[in-house]
């Protein structure tokens, strides 16, 4: 009998197999390390975590002068909001850096003109290292993800509030006006967008990094153009959070269309749609900014550009890397 990750990964392609050659090429061999260092790793991740943790706390209560939240959700909420927002820069980072040095790596090797004539070499070291990324990134990833399904749960318990009505009071008065079931399909693509975007996010600027690694070749410009992007990136996405919290709190005026893009694209490009899993704040945001409660939806559609823009980089790079010299 199968096991469903068995089953999962005969969807994969050929060359995001575990057992491909190209793909245990750029995972290499595996590497048993004594039980001391293991358990000494492990220590470290879970007390970087509680200390992460930690900070988004005394952050969300105003250094512990202040509730979290209004009640346990909010707290809870605003307390995860930090350590996810961190996490998932170190992932967009890691998968970046991850990337862009690969032809530059093997060139100082001396296999990449040799992977180059072979039939699809390129295309297969290319793809390879693009799939190695999610194996090397999943431990990461899964905190990523598991802190949002931890954020659904908490959203799901809060449609329960008001005797199930919560939803309804949320969308009285939203531009434009929707019955319970066209908000309801409308929220299940937000929760779905918020749980696809960390994986298109990280596949895409992992896509990208091989797109560069094509054309930067030599060291010292591959981590200058490494630092440069990576702080391009964090700075893009705070300056969007930044200017969608002062839109919402009113120190920011915007158009109605100005206020739908800002928004948009502090979910898509800023925090992956981490803010739309409050549910007090999906609410202010569908009131405030007309065809806002469409944002979780655009997000989706956006989702899934992501992942196709990707292939087509990742296609752009092998072209790159067979024509280069």
């Amino acid at each position: 009998m199968t096991t469903l990750s068995e089953r999962l990964a005969r969807q994969l392609p050929d060359w995001a197999r575990r057992q491909h050659p190209a793909l245990r090429y750029e995972l290499g061999l595996p590497v048993s390390r004594p039980a001391r260092s293991r358990y000494l790793r492990a220590f470290g991740v879970i007390v970087g975590l509680l200390a992460l943790g930690l900070a988004g706390f005394a952050i969300a209560t105003g250094f512990f002068t202040h509730e979290a939240g209004s009640n346990s959700l909010d707290a809870l909420y605003n307390s995860l909001y930090l350590p996810a927002l961190v996490l998932q820069f170190i992932v967009m980072a890691a998968a970046f850096s991850l990337t862009i040095g690969k032809v530059a790596r093997e060139t100082r090797r001396l296999n990449w003109d040799n992977f180059r004539a072979t039939p699809d070499g390129a295309y297969l070291t290319l793809r390879a290292r693009w799939a190695a990324v999610f194996y090397r990134l999943r431990g990461l990833l899964t905190i990523v993800i598991a802190l949002r399904v931890v954020l659904l749960i908490g959203l799901l318990w809060d449609l329960t509030a008001f005797q199930g009505r919560y939803l309804d009071l949320l969308i009285s008065g939203v531009t434009p006006e929707l019955g319970m079931l066209a908000a309801i399909l409308l929220l299940a693509l937000t929760m779905t967008a918020a749980l696809l975007l960390p994986v298109t996010s990280a596949g895409l600027n992992a896509a990208f990094g091989l797109l560069i690694s094509t054309r930067v070749r030599q060291g010292v410009y591959t981590t200058l153009v490494q630092v440069v992007y990576i702080l391009f990136r964090i700075g893009l996405a705070l300056a969007l959070l930044w200017g969608a919290s002062q839109f919402i709190g009113g120190g920011l005026p915007a158009s109605d269309g100005g206020a739908w893009l800002l928004m948009f694209a502090a979910a898509a490009l800023g925090d992956w749609g981490l803010a739309l899993l409050s549910l007090s704040f999906a609410g202010e945001v569908w009131i405030t900014i007309p065809y806002g409660i469409f944002i979780g939806a655009a997000l989706l559609v956006f989702a899934l550009v992501e992942a196709a823009t990707a292939d087509q980089l990742l296609n752009w790079a092998v072209r790159r890397a067979q024509k280069a010299e």
